[in-house]
């Protein structure tokens, strides 16, 4: 599993064979077959271990909220750092391997198997149902249309500054000095916050 998280991180799930995994695992060619049936199930599995955890926090922070809000509706800020919050916080856990982590999440909005992106789909359904939902009651009178579109710009900018950060040699010295999760996730709070609640001219 180890072996095949790192290749689809670094190569995408589709481009990476059964060879391709049982020779960096040095195991036997019908290792996978016997373990898991299939390298879909064997991808499946990879993607339960790496997104399931992260996903469960989120709703975890966002059934707090809500009982923080009553009948209420939530404040979108808190809507945000629950969801953002658990997946800054993985890509910035040195206790665990961030750069297979954060690579293997960007390719999940880029994969271009249909069995593969409804295997993707499976592990974010239910999140993205409940958020939706947390979403429009934060924002009364934001047309559905209109959060699709939002809440994918802000899955744009969570990846893209995840992966910014998983290459933080590139970043100019200074920001590497003053980079941390809390940080990170405060800007992105507050930039989505304003892009969530910002008018529409047409």
């Amino acid at each position: 599993m180890e072996a095949a998280e790192k290749l689809f991180a670094m190569r995408g799930i589709e481009a990476v064979s059964i060879r391709d995994i049982t020779q960096a695992a040095d195991v036997n060619l019908a290792a996978i077959n016997y373990h898991f049936g299939s390298k879909i199930a064997l991808a499946a599995e990879v993607l339960k271990q790496c997104i399931d955890p992260v996903n469960s926090h989120r709703l975890e922070l966002l059934n707090s909220v809500e009982k923080k809000a009553g009948g209420k509706p939530p404040k979108l800020e808190a809507v945000l750092e629950a969801m953002i919050r658990p997946a800054v916080e993985r890509g910035f856990d040195h206790q665990q391997d961030s750069e297979t982590f954060l690579r293997l999440t960007g390719r999940c909005l880029s994969e271009p198997n249909a069995e593969i992106e409804q295997l993707i789909r499976a592990h974010f359904e239910k999140l993205i149902r409940r958020f939706d939902a947390a979403f429009l009651r934060a924002l009364p009178g934001l047309d559905p249309e209109e959060l699709f579109w939002r809440i994918k710009f802000m899955w744009g900018a969570l990846h893209y500054s995840l992966l910014t950060c998983g290459k933080q040699k590139n970043l100019p010295v200074k920001l590497r000095k003053t980079l941390d999760a809390e940080g990170l996730i405060q800007r992105l709070v507050t930039f989505t916050a304003a892009g969530l609640r910002a008018s529409v001219s047409r």
